[in-house]
């Protein structure tokens, strides 16, 4: 079918943040590329996810640091107002929704609306979402599965998408917020739209299995707690090890029992216990593409699945379900696919954010996993309660601490808790990736006051004695020789 009209390099299936960079990046490299999309473009993370949390979550950090600086130069009461809120996240999506073809007219990209089907391992026939226009057969060179994923269901919280609800009811539906709400999940979702809703006013209680918030490999159990306390001291209930086992409607709304025997009535339930892969009616086991006992597409490390030249990237998969690690998997498999590259996927250089009562943020190995990989971790904390930006912003909660080896000075990773962490996190992922590592920090120059000059004023003094210790050091950062795009 070469030369086709309907022959491309590369068929992409899914416009979430994997498949578009998937698709934008292959383009840009001069591939012809097909996109295939049956829903709204962008994925759960232009629509449901990441863009309008953070929309609303900066809103409702403003009003935290209204209430903060009240006497401190500010006076009189600020309200959250949750339904203007709402029109504003409505038209930032639908600003980036309205340019996101923008990019890919302008590479050339193909895109087709429409249900997606495997026929062939080098075959997709797309159903179009009009009903009278007929299957269109597509030809590729290779294939990437970027479907994303959906909302996992809780057996005794089944979702009505009124009473008892997940994010996507939450991101597109809500209109006004209930008086008191149970987030059972203590993980991103829940964690951040509980502190969320809080800020707006709604008495929100987080039930969490786990003995901690965030109970994440990635995430110190310290970061944790400090946001539990905080979420605590903002009036926000938090129940660890237990969680929902029963749920029935009410005339006062949900009447929830929990695993330690007490019950509740919340106006309003949000379940929020992870995500399931979305790539159920796709032809996948009839082309030989294997699927975990979970319904995930399995891939190996290059994110080739059981059929050669196609692959799989973000939520559709096994691995962290963040649009961060959607993006790495873009680049690599649009290389692999496109030039037959053997790039393994790392997602301990991708960054994990979470946007909550506090901003959390990680790369490479915590302490924990820096001690199981064989090392003898040391740590270099600081509070940023020595921070001059901090103290001039009267923000200072939170901390930075860069995990290295106490040996060699090999810098391993990080967590960073405060304000901007997401931001911050960059420049330890990049000295992560460095050949100076450790001393990265120290080659840099920093606008004072900054945030991010207390990672040189926290690893000084540990460069110093390493250098004076007569140790055989290494300096090249754990990721510095990582095969990655």
């Amino acid at each position: 079918m070469t030369g086709s009209p309907n022959s491309y390099d590369l068929i992409v299936i899914g416009s979430g943040p994997g498949g578009y960079k998937a698709a934008l990046g292959a383009a840009q490299l001069g591939a012809r590329v097909a996109l295939i999309e049956r829903g709204s473009p962008g994925g759960t993370c232009l629509n449901q996810g990441c863009i309008p949390k953070k929309t609303l979550l900066h809103i409702a950090s403003l009003l935290e640091d209204i209430e903060l600086l009240r006497g401190r130069g500010l006076r009189g009461t600020i309200q959250g107002d949750f339904p203007a809120a709402l029109e504003h996240k409505n038209a930032v999506v639908q600003g980036i929704q309205d340019n996101f073809p923008v990019w890919l007219n302008r590479f050339g990209v193909q895109v087709y609306h429409g249900y997606a089907r495997l026929r062939g391992t080098r075959e997709v026939e797309v159903l179009p979402a009009a009903d009278a226009l007929s299957p269109i057969r597509l030809y590729g060179g290779g294939i990437i599965i970027a479907t994303g994923a959906t909302a996992r269901e809780h057996p005794a919280c089944r979702a009505d998408g009124r009473h008892i609800i997940h994010s996507s009811h939450f991101m597109q539906e809500l209109k006004s917020l209930p008086a008191s709400v149970l987030c059972v999940g203590g993980g991103a979702i829940g964690s951040e739209l509980g502190y969320l809703m809080s800020q707006f006013g709604s008495r929100v209680t987080i039930a969490e299995v786990s003995d901690r918030l965030l109970n994440k490999h990635c995430i110190p159990a310290r970061a944790s707690a400090l946001l539990e306390r905080k979420l605590d001291r903002l009036g926000v209930e938090v129940r660890t090890e237990t969680t929902a086992v029963s749920s029935t409607l009410t005339e006062g709304g949900v009447l929830v029992k929990f695993t330690d025997g007490t019950s509740a009535v919340y106006q309003q339930v949000l379940v929020a216990i992870g995500r399931q892969p979305r790539c159920l009616d796709m032809g996948l086991r009839d082309v030989g593409v294997d699927l975990s006992v979970d319904g995930f597409i399995e891939t190996d490390e290059y994110l080739e699945t059981s059929v050669s030249g196609i692959y799989a990237v973000g939520d559709v998969k096994p691995g962290p379900m963040t649009a961060n690690a959607a993006l790495h998997d873009a680049k690599i498999a649009l290389g692999n696919a496109l030039n037959g590259s053997r790039l393994p996927r790392n997602y301990h250089i991708v960054p994990i954010v979470i946007d909550s009562a506090l901003e959390i943020a990680a790369v490479g190995l915590t302490e924990d996993q820096a001690e199981e990989a064989g090392f003898s971790p040391d740590i270099a904390r600081t509070n940023f309660g020595a921070s001059a930006k901090s103290r001039a912003k009267h923000d200072y909660e939170g901390f930075i601490e860069v995990v290295h080896d106490e040996e060699t000075g090999q810098l391993l990773g990080g967590c960073i808790v405060g304000n901007e962490a997401g931001e911050q996190i960059h420049m330890l992922a990049a000295a992560c990736q460095s050949e100076r590592g450790l001393w990265f920090f120290m080659d840099m120059n920093y606008s004072h006051p900054s945030w991010t000059e207390e990672l040189e004023n926290v690893i000084g003094p540990y460069t110093s004695a390493l250098t004076q210790s007569g140790k055989e050091l290494f300096q090249p950062g754990i990721y510095a020789s990582s095969h990655t795009p």
